[in-house]
């Protein structure tokens, strides 16, 4: 038997590599972009009207609603965690109900934001409540220099 030894190395083993190198990397490029696909498409803050969200009508989307909160409307049970009230805008009001911890800020004529569902029965259940910062806490105007 006689065997043929070639001096030559063996040049397709670093292409092997290099194919993986790449395919590897491609992998890692589409996971990478995926996840910060979905990280702004989940995180990106519209808020509706009421008059828009009423419009658009309960279906099982969540929704983000901005308003001014009506103080006369809250209705507070500590011993279920159930708080009630209504947001007004421009446009209009809308009943909300929230399950959770009534914040510090709830009062009357604060600005909120409420992210859920609206119900057939025409009530919007949230899921999250936020408060948005009051004016109380904005710099307040320097007045002008004496001279």
């Amino acid at each position: 038997m006689n065997e043929i030894i070639s001096s030559e190395p063996d040049k397709t083993l670093p292409r092997r590599k290099s194919y993986k190198l790449v395919i590897g990397g491609l992998a890692v490029a589409l996971v990478v972009g995926w996840l910060i696909f979905t990280s702004l498409t989940g995180s990106s803050a519209y808020y509706l009207t009421v008059a828009e969200l009423q419009a658009e009508g309960p279906s099982n989307r969540v929704w983000r609603v901005s308003g001014t909160i009506i103080g006369e409307s809250i209705d507070w049970n500590s011993r279920d965690l159930v708080l009630k009230f209504e947001i007004k805008d421009a446009s209009g009001q809308l009943p909300v109900i929230y399950h959770g911890l009534k914040p510090d800020m709830f009062r009357d004529g604060a600005q909120a934001v409420v992210e859920g569902k609206y119900e057939t029965d025409g009530i919007f259940r949230a899921s999250r409540l936020l408060l948005q910062c009051p004016s109380k806490y904005e710099e307040a105007a320097t007045p002008p220099m004496a001279k």
